[in-house]
């Protein structure tokens, strides 16, 4: 009995140590709700050691040196720092394979439940004397293969480039962030908010550029020496470069830029500057940009050959070529793209190609375009483009209001041009080469008073440059050419029509939303 008895004492006391030495253990190693996930929160009270929320690390920098590749770091609203001195080399380093991910409120179990917009986490240069970006960090993010930055604004960097993040030789990803307030203003700084180097090729979605200046070139983006960034659904307003690229600029490079808008940036090639590179640019909006003397909207330089598909130009400003800017040796493909409103001081309100090599332009539409000397809709200077299904209508200047050549030759086919005469007898050989099918007769677009539509946004059904039922342009398109579907997205007729906008009936109703 006693021996059954000491059996039951010894197993008795055996479980409460075991008991005892769990919980110990347990609270020796209270890790993060999530395995792999280290939580920063620069208010946190508790142990300072990133396991959880209550006792997450304060310092970003601390949970980057204690991260390893797969672990991700989760960081609550707030402001963080690269140092609390104020060596202004220190910036925030990320890792390979580690991912930063802002927008927290601090009380999370799950990535999904944060809201950066709401809580935002803000990565900071200005380490010295507040509000005075003299003594700044150079750069407040360096980039890492593999690595994912999430849900932060980056502000405050000020040095020679890549001031809000610097990517060389890595393609990190990038979503859910504003760069802003970066400024690049050393003698020849470039890529203020973010500068993309030596191979780095990185996918940037959902992200603001805004208010970042430069110097030199690409106060918002600098992509140089770099594979092919692709950068979608992010926006590009109020950027400054002294010289050129003032929302973006390509070196030597093959970015694909979709579903982006380029508004209210300055410098030649206020929304995009391209030199010696090959851009696919589709569904952008290029609105309100302004440069120092060329290229309003964009920018081509050199060996340049963008493709430019279902674009819009609207607004821009410039000495020479208002929404586009085209010299020395590039060419440009343009498809289902219009250009309206756009102005030039001196000549091609529209479009101003020098010495371009190859110029085509397919379903485009250009519309009360300004040029204050020549070429209100174009001017081609030692170039010879090819327009097929285009209309230029109601374009201004004094010579030449909708096309000025001056020493080339267009050739325009199944389009639709103001003055033109139309093909055959009546043709107006100064505009070019009589191509066949063209016309010339009020394309009566739905709204031209107001292209953008009532709703404000371009790329909607509600576009001004759409097609009234009896346009002249309807079906009167080259079917070999024209392309499957328009501007909006919509799949063209078997008889296409002439400009960008596919014309339909009213009771299509909801097919008009917005395609992007």
């Amino acid at each position: 009995m006693s021996h059954i008895l000491g059996r039951t004492i010894v197993s008795s006391l055996a479980l409460r140590c075991v008991l005892f030495i769990g919980v110990a253990v347990c609270a020796q190693l209270a890790g993060p709700a999530l395995a792999g996930v280290i939580y920063v929160k620069h208010d946190a009270a508790g142990a300072d050691n990133g396991q959880s929320w209550s006792n997450a690390y304060t310092d970003l920098q601390a949970a980057l040196t204690a991260a390893v590749s797969g672990d991700e770091i989760w960081v609550a609203k707030g402001t963080y720092k690269p140092t609390t001195g104020t060596l202004r080399t220190v910036s925030f380093e990320m890792k390979q394979s580690v991912a930063l991910y802002g927008g927290f409120a601090g009380a999370e179990t799950e990535r999904g439940q944060r809201n950066w917009e709401a809580n935002a986490a803000i990565l900071s240069g200005d380490i010295g004397t507040p509000g005075d970006n003299a003594d700044n960090t150079y750069r407040v993010v360096v980039g890492a293969r593999f690595a994912v930055l999430d849900g932060f604004t980056i502000t405050g960097g000020n040095g020679s480039s890549g001031c809000g993040m610097f990517n060389s030789n890595c393609s990190p990803t990038i979503a859910n962030c504003t760069f802003t307030g970066n400024n690049a203003n050393s003698s020849g700084g470039s890529g203020a908010g973010m500068y993309n180097y030596n191979g780095a090729s990185p996918t940037i979605t959902n992200c603001t550029f805004t208010g970042n200046t430069a110097w030199q070139t690409g106060a918002g983006m600098y992509n140089r020496s770099t594979g092919s960034p692709i950068v979608i659904n992010c926006t590009f307003s109020g950027n400054a470069a002294r010289v050129a690229g003032g929302g973006m600029h390509n070196e030597n490079c093959s970015p694909i830029v979709t579903n982006c808008a380029f508004t209210g940036n300055t410098g030649d090639g206020g929304g995009m500057y391209n030199d010696d590179s090959l851009p696919t640019v589709t569904r952008c909006i290029f609105s309100g940009n302004t440069a120092n003397a060329s290229g309003g909207g964009m920018y081509n330089y050199s060996t340049s050959s963008p493709d430019v598909t279902s674009c819009t130009f609207s607004g821009n400003a410039a000495t020479y070529g208002g929404g586009v800017y085209n010299a020395s040796g590039s060419s440009l493909a343009l498809t289902n793209s219009t250009f309206t409103g756009n102005t030039a001081a001196g000549n091609g309100g529209g479009m101003y190609s020098h010495y371009t090599v190859l110029l085509t332009l397919t379903n485009c539409t250009l519309s009360s375009n300004t040029a204050a000397s020549s070429g209100g809709g174009m001017y081609n200077s030692s170039t010879s483009p090819t327009l097929t299904n285009c209309i230029s209508w109601d374009n201004n200047a004094p010579a030449g209001a909708e096309v000025l050549n001056t020493f080339g030759t267009p050739t325009f086919s199944h389009c639709n041009i103001k003055g033109s005469g139309g093909s055959g007898a009546s043709w107006d050989s100064a505009l070019g080469a009589d191509g066949g099918g063209n016309i010339a007769a009020d394309p009566r677009f739905v709204a031209p008073a107001t292209p953008v539509g009532a709703d404000g946004v371009w790329l909607t059904g509600d576009d001004g440059l759409r097609l009234r039922s009896g346009s002249p342009c309807i079906r009167a398109a080259d079917p070999a050419v024209a392309p499957e579907k328009d501007i909006l997205g919509l799949r063209r007729k078997t008889a296409p029509d002439i400009g960008a906008y596919e014309s339909f009936p009213a009771s299509t109703g909801p097919a008009w939303l917005l395609f992007r």
